[in-house]
């Protein structure tokens, strides 16, 4: 009765059209949605419940954890998950019985235990977080046709190092790579080529000042190439501007830049400081070989080496390599193999949180970092 009087007192003059049949339009088109999306949940709710759209997952750990686990994911209000088993971690000392569901074999067995049950996800839920351990789990599952997800310590969640989400309360990381919004709408990309190839228009008349300042400190090539891997670890030529003497790994082999390296040239000191001799690489970004914000891009000589050190380094060659990024605003050069883990840990979380507020966020940082001269 109210809304008829609501609806008989309303008379705004708009032209053809009354006000009332705006109005009832709206709680049409509301009452439409709201309807809609009931019959769409419920039927969801059916077929989640015949086991249609449901996750099949396997429990690795310890047996109270894999139990607390168990429970959560069985009570997940919507009946997503269908815990097929567990899986006994090395380290396990305890004794308790998971009798929600039967335990399908050891850890060493993982492998063979994911070929025989048709497994969706694998949940890692350790009492001790061991970082080597999970590291070990995580390359060992890796390449089999599943989502990894792992149940976190209290510091990963409170540093804020991992993205998680919530199922039932149970906060879990999700490890398999998916590629964000900005970056697969192409959207990354095309900011990547707008801004460099507008850069390298503007700055242009400088890289000439900078190649004539090169070429009379000292002799050699203006730019220096180098082979770098890039997406999906394909190798490309990285563009700098020389700021090393010429053939100045001839006796020594590849090895890292040091701060006080003696191969560096005076001019190239300056450059260094400044980030100045990475900008022909706005060359690489135009021709879609870099990005301007991603993981640095490594030499296949020192791949190698890290891929045998850390098994998902990999994971690395899924974005593209960038001129700078989030660990290199966070952590220094490469020094020492430390360095190097403390790089992977910052290279990782970008690329599970690649958005554009991010990108705009590290940009912004670098130009900072650069202005003050301490980029090195």
């Amino acid at each position: 009765m109210a809304t008829a009087v609501f609806l008989i007192g309303i008379d705004v003059n708009l032209g053809p059209i009354r006000s009332q049949y705006i109005i009832r339009y709206w709680i049409f088109f509301t009452s439409s949605v709201i309807l809609i999306r009931w019959i769409v949940r419920t039927i969801q709710k059916f077929l989640l419940k015949k086991g249609f759209g449901r996750h099949s997952v396997i429990i690795v750990g310890t047996e109270e954890s894999s139990k607390y686990v168990t429970e959560k994911l069985l009570n997940h209000g919507q009946k997503l998950y269908n815990v097929i088993g567990t899986i006994k971690a090395i380290d396990e000392i305890n004794n308790v019985e998971n009798i929600l569901v039967p335990q399908l074999g050891k850890e060493q067995d993982i492998k063979t235990i994911i070929s025989k049950n048709p497994v969706s996800d694998i949940v890692i839920a350790l009492d001790n977080m061991d970082h080597n351990h999970i590291m070990k789990l995580i390359s060992t599952i890796n390449g089999a046709p599943v989502s990894i997800k792992i149940v976190p310590d209290l510091y990963e969640v409170i540093s804020g190092l991992a993205r998680t989400e919530q199922i039932s309360g149970l906060p879990l990381i999700e490890v398999n790579f998916q590629e964000s919004s900005w970056s697969s709408s192409g959207m990354k990309r095309f900011f990547d080529f707008l801004f460099s190839f507008i850069s390298i228009l503007v700055l242009s008349p400088f890289f000439v000042f900078i190649g004539a300042i090169i070429k009379l400190g000292s002799k050699g090539p203006i730019i220096y190439s180098q082979e770098r891997l890039g997406f999906k670890g394909k190798p490309y030529q990285i563009y700098k501007f020389r700021s090393m003497v010429v053939d100045a790994e001839e006796k020594s082999g590849p090895v890292w830049t040091s701060d006080d390296d003696p191969r560096i040239t005076s001019i190239g000191k300056i450059l260094r400081k400044y980030r100045i001799d990475e900008l022909p690489q706005l060359i690489n970004v135009v021709l879609g070989q870099m990005s301007l914000i991603g993981p640095r891009p490594e030499r296949p000589y020192f791949t190698k080496k890290l891929k045998e050190k850390f098994p998902l380094y990999e994971r690395r060659f899924r974005v593209r390599p960038g001129i700078t990024g989030w660990s290199q605003i966070k952590h220094p050069s490469d020094l020492e193999e430390e360095d190097v883990r403390q790089k992977l840990r910052y290279d990782f979380y970008y690329i599970e949180n690649l958005s554009l507020n991010l990108d705009l966020k590290i940009l912004i940082s670098t130009i900072v970092v650069v202005l003050s001269g301490k980029g090195r």
